[in-house]
């Protein structure tokens, strides 16, 4: 396929094209770089005394429906002025009902401020995840990398 302008490839790439990578390829790799942030600024920024260096007052769940989780990763794509827009929301949800994340990320909304080990302020210290994933994708240009292999994938030479 052959275009004589840039703005009609441009149209083509948008209409048939970046809608679908943006909910796929470019989601699957924010997922990926949000779960290494998670073990890296949340998991291992936490570890109290315990045998196993889990929390005593709750299991972590982790990828089985915790923080981890990439069913927890919610997806939203949408047009925002000439562009389209990707946002990936870790919606995880504590035993109590409420989301986790912005509490972690933060540091802030923690019913127990201290605990058994003196290690509260471990878990009440912010730990930016989001953060984290953004500086990683950003640092490494994953995103335009991303971009460029799935239109190639779908027969698309950009180089």
């Amino acid at each position: 396929m052959e275009f004589d302008s840039i703005a009609k490839l441009l149209k083509h790439v948008e209409k048939n094209h970046l809608r679908d990578i943006m909910n796929h390829e470019m989601a699957e790799m924010v997922k990926d770089e949000e779960q290494k942030a998670i073990d890296k600024t949340v998991y291992d920024a936490y570890r109290p005394g315990t045998e196993d260096g889990e929390p005593w007052v709750y299991k972590r769940r982790r990828d089985d429906g915790g923080l981890k989780s990439r069913d927890n990763m919610k997806v939203d794509v949408k047009r925002v002025g000439d562009g389209i827009e990707l946002s990936v929301e870790n919606i995880t949800k504590g035993a109590n009902g409420y989301e986790i994340s912005e509490g972690i990320e933060y540091g802030k909304g923690y019913e127990y401020t201290s605990n058994r080990d003196g290690t509260a302020d471990q878990y009440t210290s912010p730990r930016p995840f989001t953060q984290e994933t953004e500086k990683e994708i950003l640092s490494r240009d994953l995103h335009t990398k991303t971009m460029k292999q799935a239109l190639k994938a779908r027969g698309l030479d950009i180089e």
